[in-house]
């Protein structure tokens, strides 16, 4: 799955590759609850139809606002339907280009960049 980016422009579309026919189809996702665009966040596959988006990075077209982001959404694939989690207690720094993965049911970050203090 492929979910935004930056290509001269943030992006905020989905795509979804078929392994069996080998072909990549967009998914129509609705807009109501969607995250702020970004660019290197992390998207990591959870319980089947749910994919777990974390942190990334905006940087505004004039370079005045800049954001490494540390927000948690979920897109439940089967209603094409983006979720914002209520998170409860310590949450990671704010970071990009960082991976994620699910062991059970815990998510662990590894690594990333984040703007110096």
């Amino acid at each position: 799955m492929v979910y935004g980016g930056f290509n001269e422009k943030y992006l905020n579309d989905c795509y979804i590759f078929d392994t069996v026919i080998n072909t990549w189809a967009r998914v129509m996702i609705d807009p109501k609850g969607e995250p702020h665009v970004r660019e290197r966040a992390t998207l990591a596959p959870y319980a089947g139809d749910k994919i777990v988006l974390f942190g990334g990075y905006y940087c505004s077209p004039d370079m005045e606002v800049e954001r490494y982001l540390q927000d948690t959404h979920v897109l439940n694939l089967s209603l094409t339907k983006w979720v914002t989690p209520t998170i409860e207690g310590e949450v990671p720094q704010p970071r990009s280009a960082h991976t994620a993965n699910f062991v059970k049911e815990k998510m662990y970050v590894f690594g990333g960049l984040t703007k110096q203090q």
